[in-house]
């Protein structure tokens, strides 16, 4: 062979190879019959894409109790203690009270005046009716009635800043000797997660004794990348995993979005709310969540049509009478088993589905890439 033969060689082999790796692919029928081949028409619809995101659970603060007494007090029966389940009304710790129990002596004097008035000026009222009492004992007696009333009212206010509430201030009339006792209840049904104080504690005004939280929904607390930030709104679905369940995933959305940028992550704040009616989410506990992004048309096909050679994605067009052609296609990240198409199909071509792997190994055998 002398040299010009070999420099055509040379030159004819790569466009030999380029010709092959563009050129269509036919099979035999026996070749369709064992390749098993599905194919649909590709169509355009919509896609939402999804940010996938980590973050840990935290107590949603809208549904938890700082619970605190309002006067002084000495505790003299602790009746919970953290991790305990309690019911809306139940009672947590007693406690006794000087401050309060003077108070709620002065309140059942006031109280004791008041029915006194009371029945004085029902009785004047009567005999001023049958004119045996001047007009002025009558005025005089209504006076002090009023008085009675505004100052058993002030007496009743102060209680209720005491943190009493009208069901127990009601009760004193009927049980004088339960004066300076008061008990500490639970707002809501929930979980005691911070217990503080003992028995014999002398517990100050306002100092907490007690958290309780209501576990039925639980804060999300997540790091958005600001590359991402476009594709996510507040309002967004989110698809929330924990090692405890694996195979159970959790439904939340996004409740809000930060203010402010960390300069150091690059990274916004967000907040998904995740619904938590069978007590299985922790506070503390790490999530993997899949955040859906903005909607937007798009050309979709499963993923099982679309294939690689190197960093290429391609799919194999369906001609007629057994041909396919090899297309190059730009793609998109797989959401649920679809792949969005950017450029290289249009809407109605048809492509192949499955029996994709025997196809490429076809093109591959003829001198595809």
């Amino acid at each position: 062979m002398n040299v010009f033969t070999k420099s055509l060689l040379i030159i004819a082999l790569p466009l030999t190879s380029a010709l092959v790796a563009s050129a269509e692919l036919e099979l035999t029928p026996e070749q369709l019959k064992s390749a098993s081949l599905t194919t649909i028409t590709v169509t355009s619809r919509e896609n939402a894409s999804r940010v996938k995101l980590t973050g840990s659970l935290t107590a949603d603060q809208r549904k938890s109790y700082r619970i605190a007494s309002v006067v002084e007090g000495i505790v003299t029966e602790l009746q919970v203690v953290t991790h305990d389940r309690v019911r809306e009304g139940q009672v947590l710790a007693k406690l006794r009270s000087n401050t309060l129990g003077q108070a709620q002596a002065d309140y059942l004097e006031a109280l004791s005046l008041f029915q006194l008035t009371q029945t004085e000026k029902t009785r004047i009222a009567g005999l001023s009716r049958e004119g045996i009492v001047a007009k002025s004992r009558l005025l005089r007696v209504n006076s002090d009635y009023k008085t009675a009333r505004a100052n058993l009212e002030q007496r009743r206010r102060l209680l209720s800043l005491a943190g009493l509430s009208d069901k127990q201030i009601k009760a004193l009339e009927n049980k004088p000797d339960l004066l300076a006792e008061f008990e500490l209840t639970s707002p809501i049904d929930g979980i005691v997660s911070v217990s503080t104080i003992e028995s014999g504690q002398l517990l100050s005004a306002g100092e907490a004794a007690f958290h309780v939280d209501d576990l039925s929904s639980l804060w999300l607390e997540v790091q958005i990348p600001v590359a991402s930030l476009s594709l996510v709104t507040v309002g967004a679905e989110a698809l929330i995993q924990v090692q405890s369940t694996p195979d159970r995933p959790f439904r939340g959305k996004l409740q809000s979005l930060g203010t402010e940028v960390n300069r150091q992550s690059q990274t916004l704040a967000g907040r998904i709310v995740v619904a938590n009616p069978e007590g299985l989410l922790y506070p503390g506990m790490y999530a993997e969540v899949s955040l859906s992004g903005i909607a937007y048309q798009s050309l979709m096909v499963p993923a099982s049509a679309v294939f690689r050679v190197g960093d290429q994605a391609y799919v194999f067009q369906a001609l007629d009478a057994g041909r396919f052609e090899p297309t190059r296609v730009s793609i998109g990240s797989e959401t649920d088993n679809l792949v969005p198409i950017h450029s290289g199909l249009e809407v109605g071509t048809t492509i192949v589905t499955d029996g994709v792997a025997e196809l490429k190994s076809h093109w591959q055998y003829m001198g595809g890439e």
